[in-house]
């Protein structure tokens, strides 16, 4: 990522980003993928207005906040969100554990997209989680 900034002066000063937000068919199914798999603890469980099941959990800098949503049509959404762009999320790592991280996501059974990829001085590796979401590892040299 560049550390050149080109925005210009803004009243606006925001400090960063709190968390965003996922919609997944079953909660626990994606706690158990994120907490268990990946190793993000929960630190928020609520219900929303409507009755549905939400937690967050902390990734380090960022919280990921997951709503259940058993009706959406995720598989349609997810289609509609790529045809024009590549949405997905990606989370770092070093070079010493990225060779241990996708293999651990094999051993789980995790659906690999394809073979690591060389990006600049790192390397990236994508995989699903199991409401299909295109998610990345990352490491820069």
């Amino acid at each position: 990522m560049s550390t050149e900034s080109t925005t210009t002066k803004s009243k606006i000063q925001l400090k960063g980003m709190n968390h965003f937000g996922l919609n997944v068919k079953n909660m626990e199914v994606a706690e158990e993928f994120y907490s268990q798999v990946l190793g993000f603890p929960v630190i928020y469980r609520t219900e929303t207005k409507a009755g549905n099941k939400h937690i967050e959990v902390d990734v380090g800098n960022v919280a990921i906040a997951l709503f259940e949503s058993p009706d959406l049509d995720l598989e349609s959404a997810h289609k509609v969100f790529t045809e024009e762009g590549y949405l997905h999320f990606a989370f770092t790592t070093t070079k010493d554990q990225f060779q241990v991280i996708l293999q651990e996501l094999k051993d789980q059974n995790v659906k690999i997209d394809g073979e690591p990829r060389q990006y600049g001085s790192g390397a990236s590796a994508y995989f699903f989680d199991p409401d299909g979401h295109h998610l990345e590892i990352h490491y820069d040299e």
